[in-house]
């Protein structure tokens, strides 16, 4: 095929150089050497053939080689570009529905979801028919975080077809993304029966197996995969995750499913190279991963996780209906988030978890007269072989150990992310200051979950330039020349940033200590890099060094040693006080960012956790639009994030006695097994 294509392009080129005025040939030529991969080259004579067609003489001619040049310019991602010739051909012809599905998957990925969906109605209106754009309208709302035209729209293009592979898997990502794990996996499963090559479809249904406790499932289906194309298995990647480290990760968990959460750490127990390249989702002959030892094979003697709306037995069925309670308060009212009610299910365990043990780690510094004379008594399930501190070396119940609770509940309830703390990574990663990255901007798209936030981290930049300058990509710090301070200030896009500073860069948020009154701490950083074509990452990244480590580690042991102080204090806590000293461990957490990916929801999590801990229930999440982790990481200061939020978390909080009479989630949830068992019940 590449040969006739080779062939057709030279043949073109001759009609070309035989009479350069006909528009066709050009575009003809265009047309092959985009087939070819010569973009630029296509562009080049495309441009030509609409140069050679006035729209007064040939409009259609000129609408198709708008259409044409769009087509190519989406191939490249410029998706501005391609947009602009699609609008183009629009204006000379708007009664072309598959340009106008164009327009949507331009719009869409550009982070316009509102203007996306109108494309996608208008080309469904000139042709109801046509099940792509159908699907492309689902996926649009999935992306502005709206299950039910999602679903509504995926349905209509599952009418037309049946078969419609793309169709099943769109709306298969779309349930897994509500938490919605067994409709997830017929959508994946059906998918994969109508194209048994589809590699998408057929690693979701082994990650929603994996998800489900169904291991002895999920690892079959993960080696099957593998066998597809066992030559380059490291570059087999399906909707961005790579099997063999999912294969890998579902091994070692059917080995624990019976083992008790306290004693044992993934974290620790995983191989550090082996949890680098999973983040980075490196091929598997990555030199990193060239003295690994791959996990021993599965065995057949440890049964899969049941499969029950509710596990008939009554301590864990109650403890399912106390999630309920909590778990929907960890939801973000923001553009571009699904309602996940797994997650929902796994936060409020985790909550009422670290509740409980939180509760006992308070109790344990008071007498057994006051406790008995104040409220019902925990026991603290802690050993040191299932924490993350010190490897397993003696040491008191601390934050880490808090915190690791709802590391291990995010670890469990979702395997298709990575979550691990960065300290446990490859140590030449730790050192290099591997960190998560948070798009605001990312090439030519407005990330819709985040680019809410993109103006006042703008303000953010443009201030600490002003005040101090910025780090170029190779760390050396350079101040703006004075003639440019005008300019920047009044910056409004990445690209008004970029003509002021020239070059690559980034600043770093101040932190204040408050364990070390009077120190400022780095705290995250804000970085611009150009992105081709024609786009920019603007970004906020946390590098986790062990410098920063040491630094952010005194300060959660400091305010967990003030919440310590404060909720022993008799008769009972200052509640305003214990809640600014909740909501500064959060502070804290968030911009320390010690895990690989989840540290926000892991934080929230553990905010909610305290409260209650001390017998109250903040009965609101956050409002609509307001995600809690971005003002306390634009803000250099605690006390300015708690003023920023208290507004609307000091009313919500009331009285709780639920502890009183909760099951201990420790003792009825103790193994990965029963955690699987409470998060798949319906």
């Amino acid at each position: 095929m590449q040969g006739n294509l080779a062939a057709a392009a030279k043949d073109f080129s001759r009609a070309v150089d035989a009479d350069p005025n006909v528009a066709d040939a050009w575009k003809r030529r265009g047309q092959t050497r985009a087939a070819l991969g010569f973009d630029q080259e296509a562009i080049k004579d495309l441009t030509k053939a609409a140069s050679l067609s006035p729209d007064h003489e040939y409009a259609y001619l000129t609408c198709d080689f708008f259409f044409q040049r769009g087509i190519v310019y989406h191939k490249m991602m410029d998706f501005r570009k391609a947009l602009t010739d699609f609008r183009k051909a629009l204006n000379i012809d708007g009664s072309s529905p598959i340009t106008w599905n164009f327009v949507g998957l331009c719009e869409n990925s550009l982070g316009r979801t509102r203007e996306a969906i109108i494309a996608y109605e208008r080309a469904t209106q000139l042709d109801p028919n046509m099940k792509e754009a159908w699907a492309n309208l689902g996926q649009a709302y999935r992306d502005a975080g709206d299950r039910q035209n999602a679903e509504k729209y995926f349905a209509m293009a599952e009418k037309l077809d049946p078969n419609y592979v793309h169709c099943y898997h769109l709306r298969g990502l779309l349930f897994y993304g509500c938490g919605e794990i067994r409709l997830a996996l017929h959508d994946f499963s059906r998918g994969h029966e109508c194209d048994r090559n589809d590699k998408n479809c057929f690693l979701m249904k082994a990650v929603c197996k994996h998800s489900l406790g169904d291991m002895s499932g999920a690892i079959s289906e993960y080696t099957l995969l593998l066998k597809m194309d066992p030559v380059r298995k490291e570059l087999m990647v399906a909707a961005g995750h790579l099997c063999y480290y999912q294969r890998e990760l579902a091994i070692y968990l059917q080995k624990h499913l019976d083992v008790n959460l306290i004693s044992f750490n993934a974290d620790v127990e995983l191989d550090a190279y082996f949890k680098e390249s999973y983040c980075k989702r490196d091929p598997t002959n990555h030199p990193r991963l060239c003295n690994y030892i791959p996990q021993k094979p599965a065995t057949s003697k440890i049964p899969d996780v049941k499969m029950v709306d509710k596990t008939g037995v009554k301590e864990v069925d109650e403890l399912v209906e106390l999630s309920r309670r909590f778990g929907p308060l960890i939801q973000l009212r923001s553009a571009g988030f699904l309602s996940n009610l797994r997650q929902h299910r796994m936060c409020g365990l985790a909550i009422l978890h670290m509740a409980q043990q939180a509760k006992a780690w308070w109790q344990s510094g008071s007498t057994a007269e006051t406790v008995a004379n104040g409220s019902r008594r925990y026991d603290l399930y802690f050993d040191v072989k299932g924490s993350s501190k010190d490897c397993g070396k003696k040491h008191a119940f601390g934050w880490r150990d808090f915190m690791d609770i709802s590391v291990k509940w995010r670890q469990i309830s979702e395997p298709n992310d990575p979550v691990f703390w960065i300290d446990l990574m490859a140590p030449e990663v730790f050192a290099e200051g591997f960190g998560l990255q948070t798009p605001m901007v990312t090439g030519q798209m407005n990330v819709v979950r985040y680019y809410p936030y993109f103006e006042r981290a703008r303000d953010v930049v443009k201030k600490l330039i002003e005040e101090s300058g910025a780090c170029n990509v190779h760390d050396q710090r350079f101040m703006l020349p004075p003639n440019k301070i005008d300019q920047l200030r009044e910056a409004k896009t990445c690209q008004d940033l970029w003509e002021v500073m020239q070059q690559g860069f980034y600043v770093e948020t101040p932190c204040h200590s408050v364990a070390r009154p009077g120190e400022i701490m780095a705290g995250t950083r804000i970085t611009l890099l150009q992105k081709p074509p024609d786009g920019f990452d603007f970004t906020i990244r946390t590098p986790g060094t062990p410098p920063r480590w040491v630094e952010m580690d005194k300060e959660m042991a400091h305010a967990w040693s003030l919440l310590t102080e404060e909720a022993r204090r008799q008769p009972e806590p200052d509640l305003d006080r214990f809640t600014d000293l909740a909501l500064t461990f959060y502070f804290y957490w968030v911009n320390f960012g010690p895990l690989s990916r989840g540290t926000a929801a892991c934080g929230y999590i553990a905010f909610f956790a305290l409260m209650l801990s001390i017998g109250i229930e903040v009965q609101t999440s956050p409002p609509e639009g307001t995600q809690v982790d971005w003002p306390a990481i634009l803000s250099p200061t605690p006390a300015g994030f708690i003023d920023e939020v208290k507004s609307w978390i000091y009313p919500s909080r009331k009285r709780c006695d639920i502890l009183e009479t909760a099951p201990a989630v420790g003792e009825v949830l103790a193994t990965p097994r029963r955690m699987l068992e409470a998060l798949n019940c319906k």
